[in-house]
């Protein structure tokens, strides 16, 4: 096994960066089998479906029926939905039973691609599709290449499974589930230690967890000249983003303008009627806004629409310590033009502190103003920047195409071998 380094990709990726790659007309013919279980496509699995679309001919994904509408994608595979449509959260709240019906359901389904299929590669986004696919690929007699993506490596520490979780046997047969990989990716190398990758056949690839530059470059932001400073965070909105610290500096002006919070996201009930309580009692009611979480494409259009981007984390398990080159919305915020706000810390420092469109906060009142200040005081620099970096380093086609290459080049050698 061995791993293509991000430094080695720089060379090649770059001439792909502004379009499709002339790919071997053969591929046209090829299907790839995707397959999700536990969650929702989450918007580099969408950009790597986008990218996947113009090589192959046929993409299907075959995933857990919860509840993902088509124009959720930057541009829909083939689906294969496997049960009745069910909310995440509604599936997350059901017995073990039920869950496990779901998984055995799946298992049959993706069995029945595999045998039938005629695939020569798959790519698996999750573990329980891994676990699936490997408790049916040689009944299923698949000779073909596997490659797992995975985006959060498992935290015993933090996130221990239930007692009947079946991430139960993806822990205990992890080495063994790795054996199965002719290709691993991940979203950042500070995350490999987490994962046994020396069990890899052929190549582990760190792709970063970039916004696409074919969709996010068609997007212009208003820039400072708006009347309101518009903060937003999109993204799961729970506890540890500094939203309460933000709630409380709502109510007066900084530098000269009104502050908005945007919060975009899934969010639980209770947590959301704390922070309307608390805008309330600041005063701020009428400053505080809420998106739902929808549609991907979405996305940039309302980023686009703010001033700027807000990634705070705060926690410290493995997720919040490794998320340089995993948070995507540190990128797509970047892709509209948007400085961001990022926790005071030696990691984020680390990472962070040479551009010149992230700024830091320690979340005090006095820190967050100053910051702010500072930005509205170097905007149209800090803007300028965010989108030149997008453009040449931090886009989803320059970090995955060398990976795919690298997948190609293995398929058409399978092609040629006696």
């Amino acid at each position: 096994m061995n791993e293509l380094p991000l430094a080695t990709m720089d060379r090649d990726a770059t001439r792909d960066t502004m379009g499709p790659r002339e790919w071997p007309t053969a591929l046209r013919a090829e299907s790839v089998l995707l397959g999700m279980f536990c969650a929702k496509p989450e918007p580099p699995t969408m950009n790597a479906i986008l990218m996947l679309k113009q090589c192959f001919g046929k993409v299907l994904l075959i995933r857990n029926n919860l509840s993902f509408p088509a124009n959720y994608y930057l541009d829909p595979p083939e689906l294969l939905e496997i049960g009745a449509p069910c909310e995440s959260g509604i599936a997350a709240s059901r017995n073990p039973f039920w869950k496990l019906a779901r998984f055995i359901a799946y298992t049959r389904a993706l069995y029945r691609q595999l045998a039938h299929g005629g695939y020569r590669l798959v790519i698996l986004h999750d573990y329980l599709a891994l676990l699936a696919f490997c408790l049916v690929r040689r009944v299923a007699k698949f000779r073909g290449l596997l490659w797992f993506n995975s985006y959060d490596a498992i935290d015993l520490e933090h996130a221990p499974p239930g007692r009947f979780s079946l991430m139960r046997l993806v822990i205990a047969r992890h080495e063994a589930l790795f054996a199965e990989l002719d290709f691993f990716s991940l979203p950042t190398t500070e995350r490999k230690r987490y994962y046994p990758v020396h069990r890899v056949k052929r190549a582990t690839f760190v792709i970063p967890n970039y916004p696409a530059i074919s969709f996010f470059r068609h997007f212009h932001r208003p820039g400072a000249s708006q009347s309101a400073i518009r903060l937003i965070y999109q993204g799961a909105l729970g506890r540890g983003h500094g939203f309460e610290e933000i709630i409380s500096l709502l109510a007066e002006p900084v530098g000269g303008k009104s502050m908005q919070l945007v919060l975009k996201g899934w969010i639980h009930d209770n947590y959301k009627r704390e922070l309307v309580e608390l805008a309330a009692h600041c005063g701020a009611s009428e400053k505080l806004f809420f998106e739902s979480f929808g549609p991907y494409p979405e996305v940039a259009k309302l980023a686009a629409s703010c001033t700027i981007g807000l990634a705070i984390f705060t926690a410290n398990d493995i997720m919040n310590q490794t998320l340089a080159t995993a948070s995507n919305k540190i990128y797509e915020y970047a892709a509209v033009g948007l400085p961001v706000i990022l926790f005071d810390t030696p990691y984020f420092r680390e990472h962070f502190r040479h551009r010149e469109w992230t700024f830091f906060t320690s979340l005090s009142g006095d820190s967050l103003r100053r910051t702010i200040e500072t930005i509205l005081s170097r905007y149209d620099a800090a803007m300028t920047a965010a989108m030149r970096d997008f453009q040449r380093e931090f886009n989803y086609e320059r970090v995955f195409t060398p990976a795919l290459r690298r997948v190609v080049d293995a398929l058409i050698e399978s092609v040629d071998e006696p």
